[in-house]
């Protein structure tokens, strides 16, 4: 019995998983958006929002100059630096999770990604995900267009503003013109038949 053993395991031995979802925690800072099992976008919301909460639990130390923090709030910065580190080891998401992303959600409590269902992959119908960092209030964000299974049957219907859409680009349907009163059918050329050999 797995009592009191909580996440997914992915058939996976443990360094194997921290390694995975390092890197998906590292591709999520970076783009922002990316697209994985459900399973995956799952658990990795829950490490995404924990290493997300170290950058903005400094608060206004990281709107502030290096020069004019004092040496206990460089310590503090540092810690808080190592502490998202053991999540996240590429040092240029570890960098743009300071400098960008955690002054984005400064004040928020928690609440920083979101999952979205999309679909299912059309080799193994496995179902898929979107996960993504939230807009800040008035900040508005292209949606990039996500490629929805090719098999048959997959991936969702279009809707009525979606053929609307498509309406104007396909070209109308050239009208058959009349047939003239006297021109009918040719008639079918039947086989002469060959006279019988005498």
């Amino acid at each position: 019995m797995r009592h009191q053993k909580s996440g997914r395991t992915f058939g996976r031995r443990a360094s194997h998983r921290h390694a995975l979802f390092s890197n998906l925690v590292a591709a999520l800072v970076r783009a922002e958006r990316i697209r994985t099992t459900d399973a995956k976008a799952k658990e990795l919301k829950r490490l995404a929002e924990r290493t997300i909460t170290w950058g903005t639990s400094l608060g206004d130390l990281l709107t502030r100059e290096a020069e004019s923090l004092s040496p206990d709030e460089r310590a503090r910065v540092v810690h808080h630096m190592r502490m998202a580190r053991r999540v996240l080891k590429e040092p240029e998401a570890l960098a743009k999770l300071f400098r960008e992303v955690a002054p984005r959600y400064l004040g928020r409590p928690g609440g920083y990604t979101r999952v979205m269902k999309v679909g299912q992959r059309p080799g193994d119908a496995a179902p898929m995900s979107i996960i993504e960092l939230l807009p800040v209030a008035g900040q508005k964000v292209e949606a990039e267009p996500v490629e929805e299974g090719k098999a048959k049957g997959k991936g969702k219907k279009p809707t009525a503003n979606a053929e609307a859409a498509e309406a104007p680009a396909k070209a109308p349907k050239k009208a058959k013109a009349p047939k003239a009163e006297g021109a009918e059918k040719p008639a079918r050329k039947r086989a002469a038949k060959k006279p019988a050999a005498e």
